[in-house]
């Protein structure tokens, strides 16, 4: 896909973040979007951030309810006619607890948002994407779809079922030879909100700075890698240098990866 412009996007979890990154750049390079988040609010933000804005589309709802995402999915094709690309970005995490201590629930709540958040937009807009000569779906993993984080189960449950859904489908539609191109997305440590949106989460506002100093990545620069990788058809996109390192550390060895993992984790429980 050379470029965006006229280009139809969908985004989830545009209200903040990654996705609010997204959605800016995109518009600015000509694409049309559609935009969905849990919080009108945060969505209404996104759309304040824009100039002019014309030919979006928003829808507020929880991407984990299947029958809101197939109606979503409805909506977006009657407006528009067509979908080019889909990001599947939406995603929660629910704070720092053993596996011992996660409760099913929690495991419910994540990898309904995270995983089944992703399956259901896959699916949905699938038919509509392979229509197209080509397009684009763009699954947001993390390094911890890369290897297990401890006191993050949960999450890594998630990222790791984004990353083998993305690479199951990237093989299918190379065999039939669709035009569609599935990314996963994997970023380390970037500075957006969703340490801050964790339920029950008593960080105090310096406790959170000292986290964001260990997260070395922007959300701008982590959207300027994603549409790079778009344009240029990657299948996976590792993003940060904390992610890189992790990443290069798992193709050399698991036992040195694994005493990294612990003196990270380590230092973060410090906070």
């Amino acid at each position: 896909m050379k470029n965006l412009n006229d280009k139809v996007v969908v985004i989830t979890g545009a209200g903040s973040g990654i996705g609010r990154s997204l959605a800016l750049k995109m518009y600015k390079l000509g694409a049309k979007l559609a935009l969905n988040d849990l919080k009108k609010n945060a969505l209404d933000k996104t759309l304040s951030m824009i100039d002019n804005p014309e030919n979006i589309y928003t829808e507020t709802f929880d991407v984990s309810v299947k029958k809101d995402f197939d109606l979503f999915a409805k909506n977006v094709i009657n407006h528009f006619k067509k979908v080019d690309v889909l990001i599947n970005n939406a995603g929660i995490t629910v704070g720092s607890y053993s596996v011992s201590e996660t409760s099913i629930e929690k495991y419910e709540k994540v990898i309904g948002i995270n995983l089944w958040g992703m399956i259901y937009g896959t699916l949905c807009f699938l038919p509509e994407l392979r229509k197209q000569t080509e397009s684009s779906v763009v699954n947001i993993s993390s390094v911890w779809g890369l290897l297990g984080s401890p006191y993050q189960s949960a999450y890594s449950v998630s990222k790791f079922g984004i990353r083998g859904f993305s690479e199951a489908l990237a093989a299918e539609e190379f065999c039939i030879n669709s035009g569609v191109v599935v990314t996963s997305v994997h970023p380390g440590g970037v500075k957006t909100n969703i340490v801050r949106n964790i339920e029950g989460q008593n960080l105090s506002e310096k406790q959170l700075k000292k986290l964001d100093a260990h997260f070395p990545t922007t959300a701008d620069k982590t959207a300027n890698k994603i549409i790079e990788g778009i344009t240029k058809k990657k299948t996976r996109i590792v993003i940060g240098p904390d992610a890189k390192l992790m990443y290069r550390l798992t193709r050399f060895s698991n036992r040195i990866t694994m005493k990294f993992i612990v003196n990270w984790a380590k230092k973060m429980m410090k906070i």
